[in-house]
């Protein structure tokens, strides 16, 4: 598959653009829509297009609205998850102004390294933001950057407050919402870039009957998850 420094920052930008105007009321990319959403002339939206389509990451009928492929899509999330979760360290935990670090964001993703957003994505599981506090646990001197991170007894405290369990134990047609998981290296890259993240809602569509896989639904998008995979991600039931 295309990865996603094959392509140029901007056809990075055009493909995250399709995805968001995909996932509006109407569901559809439109070239007016494209060229609206990111300031940029409709006849260089339509050679752009072209460029995608000929790489396979869209399809488009004459004069008809753009579409993902299954590859665009999936480029698209994984450039749109870079975005949000730059934006989320700039914001959240630097004290970066919204609308500044939507535009620094949209430089650095497309320039960051895969390990260093990995970094950034575990800083913002595992530390605590202070109530009020801008640059959340950021200290000066010795001992900065020491935000509390998860420790076993404090972790087992927060899940038995809550009906917590592992998604692999959940079945078809129960819901939940993800709390945090447990994978590390490809496998907690994996999961962060299909969508399944803190926060959000995930339901069981259904279960094979070993168990595995398991087909869930999540933002919106149809998931298969291995039983292994889904063992290190942990709900609170809904």
């Amino acid at each position: 598959m295309t990865g996603t420094f094959a392509i140029s920052s901007s056809m990075q930008d055009y493909l995250e653009a399709i995805l968001n105007l995909s996932e509006k009321d109407d569901g559809l990319a439109r070239i007016t829509d494209i060229a609206n959403m990111l300031s940029i002339a409709k006849a260089s939206v339509s050679q752009a297009i072209s460029s995608l389509k000929d790489l396979g990451l869209v399809a488009q009928e004459r004069y008809g609205p753009v579409e993902l492929t299954c590859a665009g899509r999936e480029l698209a999330i994984k450039v749109r998850h870079r975005h949000r979760t730059l934006r989320k360290f700039l914001v959240e935990v630097l004290g970066v102004d919204p609308k500044i670090a939507e535009k620094d964001a949209c430089l650095m993703e497309h320039v960051v390294s895969q390990q260093t957003l990995e970094k950034f994505m575990e800083f913002l599981e595992t530390t605590g933001k202070p109530e009020g506090a801008a640059g959340a646990g950021i200290s000066s001197g010795a001992g900065a950057m020491k935000n509390p991170i998860w420790d076993e007894g404090k972790e087992a405290k927060i899940l038995r407050s809550v009906n917590t369990r592992a998604l692999s134990e959940l079945q078809t047609g129960e819901k939940g919402k993800v709390l945090r998981t447990t994978a590390k290296g490809p496998v907690h890259r994996r999961i962060l870039e299909m969508g399944v993240t803190p926060g959000a809602e995930i339901f069981v569509k259904g279960v094979a009957p070993l168990g595995d896989p398991i087909e869930v639904l999540v933002r919106g998008y149809h998931l298969s998850l291995r039983k292994e995979e889904a063992a290190t991600i942990f709900v609170e039931v809904v």
